[in-house]
């Protein structure tokens, strides 16, 4: 790896606290602080620049790993956000070390790799993780992401907490993403901008970098895609990348994300960039950016289809298996509860950490990042209709306690350990007993197998709790009715098979209640009863793991 890419590395490392302290102006400060967006806030129709730049008179980065310290002077300092970031009191904004003064360039790029640096106030994130968080989940994804990790600003000596540092999408983001090829043109789609006809002629899509800025590459894509639909798209657009990219907004519920909002997207030509292309000169790949709303408990997983090469996808039979097996994939890697409990979750728990020595404790909000997470899985499989094929924990959404087969208790009570066994449910411990193997039985209906036991999930009008209600256990015995349940999937969508929560319930196709986790029916020894309940509000309502 060249030199400015290992001197980002060390700077964007996630474990690497980075300090910015800025003085400037009083009156400069607070004049970038209250600014307003020309054209006004949340204006997309808006073309041009939207705030001035300033001066700082003085920038001192350093980090608790890397670097040690250096200060520039006269560096341009910009606001931005005109929408949903917007704030006059920790605005967002960009540093260019060399705007004014050109030897801070060499510096600053020998310093941490880059002369620019782009600082996000993480106000639409209270937990602050999910920029990081995500693009480093694009990156095992094998997608385009942006380098990032947190940074301490103080300006004026006075602290304005916790920022996201986010890399720049520049010259050396652009060679490290796309095997050192930095002459491709760029561009910047925001709200409503697609790869479109009219909206490219609009002028309204921003030309960011590369060497032929007419935008015919871009004109020549959309001219495609608009007379030739899929097939044609595929000669334009890095087609595998894009299905990758589509499958991971909808996974991660990234609503304002190309597919399901048009927004938030950079668009790259990976090519040298060429004055009169042809479609061997164009290959398009999608750059996601603004993923700090991803994962948000209020939102389902979406199979967007606002974005025109989204809703080609979705219309054609191979487009969507393609879509659904980059889903499948997904769920089965980088969202298994081994990738979950080895890889993604310490990753959050060294952001949450580091996010504490920084004077910020947002644990309840991170919290919800983490229920989030655990719950893409289930929601991936619900998109595609399917179960996993290996076996797979049921956790409750209130509490995650999951099915657990006993080996000690029996019905009847005192019956063999050959005979039926209790279900009773708890938080579980991933034993054996925990996990489930899921088939498809009679029309609509699944039957679930218990991984320690090859016992069968069961319930039937006969078999009574302690208590007097109808038992849900498990049955050495298979084809048998009594195993077939139907999976209701929670959640009103109106038959909207692009929608899904992740959750669902189990009801019995025999005895029409559903599964219910009941706290105060116990086992003769005292464990939580799994019973049933013809009433859906008692429902437990679960999802996979």
């Amino acid at each position: 790896m060249s030199k400015p890419q290992d001197l980002l590395n060390s700077f964007y490392g996630i474990d690497n606290l980075v300090t910015i302290n800025l003085t400037m102006p009083a009156q400069d400060w607070q004049a970038l602080m209250h600014a307003e967006p020309r054209g006004g806030r949340c204006n997309f129709g808006y073309i041009g620049d939207r705030y001035d730049w300033f001066k700082a008179t003085s920038v001192t980065v350093s980090g608790t790993k890397f670097p040690q310290s250096g200060t520039f002077a006269d560096v341009g300092i910009i606001k931005k956000s005109y929408c949903g970031s917007f704030s006059t009191t920790k605005p967002s904004f960009r540093l260019d070390f060399a705007r004014t003064v050109k030897a801070n360039e060499d510096a600053a790029e020998k310093l941490i790799g880059t002369k620019t640096l782009t600082l996000n106030n993480s106000s639409q994130d209270p937990a602050y993780v999910r920029q990081p968080l995500g693009y480093e989940i694009f990156r095992q994804a094998g997608l385009p992401y942006a380098r990032c990790n947190f940074a301490k600003v103080i300006v004026n000596g006075a602290s304005l907490g916790v920022f996201v540092n986010l890399e720049p999408y520049k010259k050396q983001f652009l060679k490290n993403l796309f095997a050192g090829n930095d002459k491709g043109n760029l561009y910047e789609l925001e709200v409503g901008e697609d790869i479109d006809p009219a909206i490219v002629a609009s002028g309204k899509i921003s030309f960011e970098s590369g060497l032929v800025p007419d935008e015919k590459d871009l004109t020549l894509a959309a001219t495609q895609m608009a007379t030739g639909g899929l097939a044609a798209a595929k000669q334009v657009v890095d087609y595998d990348q894009f299905v990758k990219l589509f499958a991971m907004e909808t996974l991660l519920k990234h609503w304002d994300g190309f597919t399901i909002n048009v927004n938030n997207t950079y668009v790259y030509n990976d090519v040298v960039a060429v004055a009169n292309p042809n479609v061997s000169n164009v290959k398009l790949k999608f750059i996601p950016c603004g993923i700090d709303q991803i994962l948000q408990e209020g939102r389902n997983f979406e199979i967007g289809g606002k974005a025109i090469l989204a809703r080609l996808i979705r219309a054609d039979a191979g487009g969507k298996a393609n879509l659904f097996s980059a889903i499948r994939n997904f769920a089965s890697t980088i969202f298994s509860k081994t990738n979950h409990d080895t890889v993604l979750k310490p990753y959050i728990d060294r952001m949450e950490a580091l996010l504490n020595t920084a004077g910020v404790a947002p644990t309840g909000d991170i919290n919800i990042v983490r229920n989030q997470i655990k719950l893409v899985r289930s929601g991936a499989f619900q998109l595609i209709g399917e179960f996993p094929p290996s076996p797979t924990m049921f956790l409750t959404r209130a509490v995650g306690e999951c099915f657990h087969v006993s080996n000690t208790e029996f019905i009847p009570p005192n019956g063999p350990p050959t005979g039926p066994q209790e279900v009773t449910h708890y938080q579980g411990t991933a034993v054996p007993a925990d996990y489930w193997s899921v088939t498809p039985a009679k029309p609509s209906t699944y039957k679930f197998k218990n991984q320690a036991y090859g016992s069968w999930l069961h319930a039937d009008a006969n078999v009574k709790t302690p208590s007097g209600k109808l038992n849900v256990y498990a049955v050495r015995n298979d084809p048998d009715d009594g195993n077939n349940f139907v999976v209701e999937p929670s959640g009103n969508f109106g038959g909207d098979a692009w929608h899904k929560t992740g959750y669902f319930r189990l009801k019995s196709a025999v005895t029409n209640n559903y599964v219910w986790f009941s706290d105060t029916d116990l086992t003769p020894n005292g464990k939580k009863e799994a019973c049933q309940s013809a009433n859906a509000a008692d429902a437990a309502v679960l999802y996979i793991f």
